[in-house]
């Protein structure tokens, strides 16, 4: 198969002004991110002397360390090991991504599960690495991009949408035509996903003959979201920004004057110009009060992040080679020939030779997991087992039995034959394991159940054991060790109920209407008991849009009538939906009333880290606080009435 030639030089000059671009929008959009409003600015509006620091390149550089720590066989898996040794980011879906993570769930489970944040902007955002070292191969590209996303957004958009830029990118080395660009990205995700129909939306309304602003608005109206981060409508004004732009400048400032996650927008597509056009097509008065710094935020810690930009392009084009390599990527990086392209490298899926195609990626659950065998192998050539967690998800309840699905696919061509079974924590019970036999390619499903003991922790570690036999005698054993989550226990009373219902509910949110079949107004009442393994500072973020009023102890430390937006961020939660507390070691009591009308009614109950902590990185989610079983009634008439005093 003939391999297109990427000049080094062209590929030296093409990273370099992807991260150039890179920064430069990200600095842009860092000035004014979460303005909803049509914006007009020229310029920065504060002339910087260095870049903003900003997550978009910041994870980035985790996963640069990622790929010189683990090599081109880099999964979810170890992308996700970095996430919990480097990353002390609580926001948004990163918090909740970490919370589970800390307590041993891997992906996608982890970006799936207890996750209101997967259709958000934390993955579209870190496309360009990926890109970078699978220069003019978009499928490899993409298939990273997968498996970085599954681990906070699994199930969602974000996963679509840094598959999107990630095939944009990689392809632009060899490509610089706009909407071919569009199409070979495009084709990568569902067609019918809200990304995929916003970034067609734009394409349609540019074609035909509506203003940028008109565009815009039609975004807005169309697909936009409370959440400024929501990805479908950043990126439709990602796009928008390419579209009607003239030239690097004025496509950066429209997309970023379209206001919402603006950092974000600004980012990606000056990474995008920066790849096609080079530096060279960057002018200089947008490069000159940043320079070529790389600038960190305190709370990626734990490694040597690059010097500076031409740091950062050396070390991308050093483990690019390797990748390459892996993949038999269809291009050679050539010092001395010119650049040149050959055509069917880079069509759209099923038309090219020589790249992967991972679409077959996106079909697959976010709800289970996947584990190859033996340990550490990262391509499907072993024993494949799959735990489904069922109703739920990852979790189980106090003296609760759950059933589990495990399956097994022999992908060698040897048979497997021997015994499985589980083991688990001790005064639980489980089903006893069993014989098997497994031809090449022969798939078995055991449907199985585990009853936990009576004591609540913060997690539980089971592990499901494979014993291979040859010639009737034990060979050696395969461990896949996994997690479970404790629910949260409530007791929870509907507007004209006056005894109360017991729930467990997997995870932090509570939607009444759907736990007591009711969407009647009134006042709906919950009530825990938080059980603090020490003594420490506590925000308890109580998120609701409802009036809310909030107990600790019979204390009342939190009471809004007011209506209100509310996301349940751990890091930016509205101040009168939470209350700071010392909290004592041992059980405290939590009362909550909210007042429901017309509107959705759902609850969050966070307890999370103060802001400032002795080290970067606050506002994370306290895992060993446990939800247990109330204590103490509450008399529902009593409390009704209280609540409109």
């Amino acid at each position: 198969m003939d391999k297109s030639i990427l000049n080094e030089q062209d590929y030296y000059r093409k990273v370099f002004g992807g991260w150039l671009g890179k920064n430069i929008g990200g600095t842009l959009g860092g000035f004014v991110e979460g303005r909803t409003e049509l914006m007009d600015m020229t310029f920065y509006p504060e002339v910087p002397d260095k870049p903003l620091a900003n997550d978009d390149l910041d994870l980035q550089l985790v996963w640069l360390h990622a790929l010189e720590q683990y090599g081109a066989r880099i999964t979810s898996k170890e992308l996700g090991q970095e996430w919990v040794e480097h990353i002390f980011f609580p926001f948004d879906e990163y918090g909740y991504t970490l919370t589970n993570l800390r307590c041993g769930l891997q992906a996608p489970v982890s970006g799936s599960f207890n996750n209101p944040f997967k259709d958000c902007m934390g993955s579209p955002i870190r496309s360009e690495i990926w890109a970078m070292v699978a220069p003019g191969a978009p499928g490899v590209a993409a298939y990273y991009a997968y498996q970085d996303a599954i681990v906070d957004h699994a199930g969602g958009e974000g996963v679509y949408g840094e598959m999107f830029f990630a095939a944009i990118e990689s392809a632009a080395f060899l490509e610089s035509d706009r909407d071919r660009l569009i199409e070979i990205g495009l084709a990568f995700i569902p067609e019918q996903c809200r990304t995929a129909r916003a970034v067609k939306d734009v394409i349609q309304w540019f074609q035909s003959g509506k203003t940028w602003i008109e565009a815009r608005e039609l975004i807005v109206g169309e697909y936009g979201r409370y959440n400024f981060t929501d990805a479908p409508q950043n990126i439709a004004f990602t796009i928008l920004g390419w579209l009607y732009g003239t030239d690097f400048e004025d496509s950066l400032l429209k997309a970023v004057n379209c206001g919402y996650d603006t950092d974000c927008t600004g980012a990606t597509l000056g990474a995008i110009l920066g790849i096609i056009g080079g530096a060279d097509c960057i002018p200089e008065r947008w490069v000159q009060p940043i320079g070529h710094s790389v600038v960190v935020s305190p709370q990626i810690k734990g490694f040597q992040p690059p010097s500076d930009l031409e740091d950062l392009t050396r070390r991308t084009l050093a483990v690019s080679k390797e990748v390459m390599a892996i993949w038999n990527i269809p291009v050679v990086i050539d010092p001395v020939a010119p650049t040149q392209v050959v055509e069917d490298n880079i069509r759209i899926p099923g038309n090219w030779n020589g790249d992967y195609d991972p679409r077959w990626l996106v079909g697959q659950s976010a709800l289970t997991n996947r584990y190859l065998l033996p340990g550490g192998a990262a391509l499907n050539r072993g024993l494949e087992v799959t735990i489904d967690y069922g109703q739920g998800g990852p979790t189980i309840g106090v003296a609760e039995r759950k059933t589990l699905t495990i399956t097994l696919l022999n992908q060698t061509e040897e048979l497997w034959e021997g015994k499985f079974g589980l083991e688990v924590p001790s005064l639980w019970n489980k089903e006893e394991g069993r014989y098997y036999q497994l031809q090449p390619e022969e798939k078995l499903v055991w449907e199985t159940f585990v009853e936990s003991g009576s004591e609540q922790l913060p997690f539980y570690e089971l592990s499901f054991q494979i014993d291979r036999w040859h010639d009737d005698s034990l060979w050696n054993s395969h461990n896949v060790r996994f997690t479970l989550l404790p629910t949260n226990y409530w007791k929870l009373w509907g507007p004209d109920s006056t005894e109360s219902v017991e729930m467990m509910i997997p995870g932090n949110r509570i939607s009444f209407p759907e736990l007591l079949g009711t969407e009647a107004s009134g006042t709906y009442a919950a009530q825990t008991t938080l059980i603090n393994p020490r003594k420490r500072n506590v925000r308890l973020i109580v998120g609701t849009r409802s009036p809310v009023k909030a107990c600790l102890n019979d204390e009342v430390l939190l009471e809004d009538r007011e209506m209100s937006e509310f996301v349940p961020g751990y890091h930016r939660s509205y101040i009168k939906r939470l209350f700071e507390v010392e909290l004592d070691k041992g059980s405290h009591v939590l009362d909550i009333q909210v007042e429901k009308g017309d509107e959705l009614l759902e609850l969050y109950v966070l307890p999370v880290a103060f802001t400032q902590t002795k080290t970067p990185g606050g506002n994370f989610y306290f895992t060993d606080i446990l939800f247990g079983p109330a204590n103490k009634d509450v008399n529902k008439d009593a409390n009704k009435d209280a609540s409109k005093e």
